[in-house]
Parts: structure tokens; sequence; C-alpha cells
């Protein structure tokens, strides 16, 4: 085995091992020292270890039943990898985590796909080791054994003793990466896009959290010790309470676009319906026919078999929910003409007092849309998906 592979194997076992251990910090610190696409001192660098995570997961999704997805729960995961988590367990479900990694690493700073791919690995030897009733160390040491490796390379005006390039595996790769339409709103960037947004990874939770049916309360929505995880999946940090407080904290951000977002409070709330953009999200899988809600549960709609938008082909359901949720998001409880200005702005920038902030930056939040010095811009993958949802508001 070439040196190099082998130092980015020990490196994310590394990084795994700390993850298992609950010692997040020190996993994020072990990314920070890998460069984006040079090895240096004996690291390889975060293309590599993209490489080789990418090409573990294929591997062990498809030889350990895994290709339903694993068990990651993305609110444990940090914010700012939570869209490529939900890609990249997506892509190994069908094998092809690998042959997309050039694509990911385009699309995606090198340290993000490896910090992604890091916390995926860590979660499924988690997995295998709870269903082989063994020790996460032995199921670490089977399928991703330590590397016996020379003293580390130094950076010095000698020549390598191996003459490999660090980006030696990511243009291996590259190769075998499907030709793509690349253009910003052709068919396959507008499908990758809704895939990684956090909107979707919201979906994906929520059916996990659903399962085969999930009892609901006599109005058909999330009983109150529900409430905290089911807003989760799309970001709310909420709590279901028998008695709400007096006062509830809110945030600057909440009122002025121009301020980055800021983390929110906890809600605490006595019923779902306090929060008008959990409720949107609700009637939005209603709406799609991806769930059925009765008297007494929640359980997959007659539409649930295609929820999984792992393929192009399924372009068009993935547009129709998220203009769904965009339309719900900007009119469930709200004024009219509110709704109406709030679309115009996320339009085409058209300023109004009536705006409603706090639903902007939840499909900020969502990764639908982005904010910067209080301007809105839709990225060109998602504008089709997004447009079509604000030109329902005001239909």
């Amino acid at each position: 085995m070439n040196t190099e592979r082998a130092r980015t194997i020990n490196t994310l076992r590394e990084i795994t091992l700390s993850l298992h251990d609950e010692q997040q910090p020190q996993a994020q610190e072990l990314l920070e020292t890998l460069e984006p696409v040079e090895a240096t001192d004996g690291r390889p660098s975060a293309a590599q270890l993209s490489v080789v995570a990418l090409e573990s997961l294929d591997a062990w999704y498809v030889t350990n039943g895994l290709r339903n997805g694993t068990v990651l729960v993305q609110r444990e995961v940090p914010r700012s990898l939570r869209d490529v988590t939900t890609a990249v367990d997506a892509l190994a479900r069908k094998g092809r985590a690998l042959r997309s990694a050039g694509s990911l690493l385009q699309r995606h700073p090198e340290r993000t796909v490896a910090g992604a791919g890091a916390y995926l690995v860590a979660t499924v030897l988690d997995t295998l080791a709870s269903q082989q009733d063994a020790s996460f160390e032995q199921t670490l040491d089977e399928l991703l054994p330590k590397q016996a490796v020379s003293e580390p390379v130094t950076n010095d005006s000698s020549p390598s003793a191996e003459p490999a390039a660090a980006n030696d595996m990511i243009e291996v790769v590259d190769e075998t990466v499907d030709v793509q339409d690349a253009s910003a709103d052709g068919p396959e960037a507008r499908y990758t896009a809704i895939v990684e947004t956090r909107f979707m990874a919201g979906v994906k939770e929520f059916f996990q959290w659903m399962g085969e049916s999930h009892a609901v309360t006599g109005t058909g929505l999330p009983k109150r010790a529900d409430i905290q995880d089911v807003a989760a999946t799309i970001d709310i940090q909420a709590e279901g309470v028998a008695k709400k407080p007096a006062s509830e904290e809110s945030v600057a951000s909440d009122h002025d676009l121009t301020i980055p977002a800021e983390p929110r409070a906890t809600r605490y709330v006595t019923s779902a319906q306090a929060i008008p953009e959990l409720m949107a999200f609700w009637r939005t899988l209603q709406e799609t026919g991806l769930v059925e809600v009765n008297s007494t549960s929640i359980q997959p709609g007659k539409d649930a078999p295609t929820f999984g938008f792992e393929e192009y082909e399924q372009l068009q359901a993935a547009e129709e929910l998220v203009a769904a949720y965009v339309c719900q998001t900007l009119t469930l409880d709200a004024d009219e003409q509110a709704a109406a200005a709030t679309a115009a702005f996320l339009t085409d920038g058209t300023e109004s007092e009536a705006v409603l902030v706090p639903r902007v930056r939840q499909l900020e939040l969502v990764g639908l849309i982005e904010l910067d010095g209080g301007q809105p811009t839709i990225p060109a993958p998602l504008r089709p998906a997004v447009e079509a949802g604000l030109a329902k508001v005001t239909a």
C-alpha cells in the first residue's frame, strides 16, 4: 500500500475514534490540520481523506445491508456539514459516493467533505458494531485496519521518495465520475442542489422519526412530547410544555435581516400550532402526498414510495415539494399582504416593513435562500423550485 494512502487511513481512524468517544473538538482539530489538497508533514490532504471515506462508505453500505440508509441523527452533526452528510448518505446507498467525489469536492470545501465523510464513517461503524454485537474498536480494526507507515515526509526541498502527488487519488476518481449536465440550471444540478439542502435532510429525518406510523393528537398534530423531535428535523429548537413561560426571548436577527442569523433560544410551546414554520413543514408533507394524517396517527402517504429523490428523474417531485414548502412558510397563519410583500422581497429584493423576517430566516436556515447584507439571493439551481413557490403566494 502506498504510504500516503496508509497515512490517510490512519488519520481517518483517529478522527472517527474521536467522534465515537464524543470528542468532537478533538476531531475538528484534526480536520483543521489537513491542507485542502496537498499532504503535509505526515498528514494527508482533506481531499485524500474524503476519497478514502467515500470509498469505504460505498463498500460498507453494499456489503452490510445499509442500502436503506444509516441511523445518522443530523442534529448531532455540525450544521456546516449537514447538507453534505445528506448527499453522501444518499450516494453511498447507491454505491456512487466515490464516483461523485470530484463533483462533491468542486461544490464544497475539501474539509467540509472530509468532515461529512468522517461523521458517516463513524456512524456506520457504530451501527455495524451494534448489529454484530462487537465493540466499536473491533469493527474499526476489521473494516479500517491501522496501517504501518514509514517516517513522515517533511516539507523540505529534497526530492520526495514517493512521486505521487497528494491529489493523485482525486485525479483517479475524476476519471470515473460520470459526465453530466453541469450547468447551473440543468436538471442534474437542480436535483443535486435540492438533495443537498438542509430542507431535504429534514424530510429524511422526519421519515425516520415517523417510521411506519406515529401517534398524533386528536386534531392531527404532533403530540406535546414529540414537538422537540419534529421541530429538530428542520433545525428549530422547541419543546412542548404544559404551561408556556410568560415571556419568550428573541434575537436581533429575527427583526433585522442585515444582521447575520443568530441561534434562537428554545421555544417552549403548548402546541405545535404555536410554531408556524413547523406547521408549514407538517402541512407541506401532507399537501404533497408524502404523509397521511388521521385522528390517531401519521403514516407514509400514497406518494411516499417516491420520497427518496435519489434519481434525477424525480426532479419534478422534488421541486414541487420545495415549492409547496416555500408557499406554506410564507402564507401559513400570515397576513395576505405581508406574505405577498415577503414573496416580492425574495423575488426581486423589494424592501418593505411588512416582510415576515422570521419566515425569511427559516428559508435561510434550511438552505433554500441566502442573505448577504440583508439582500436575498436564490442559488441558481434552486431558483426554479423556490420561485415556483413564491409565485404560488401571489397567485
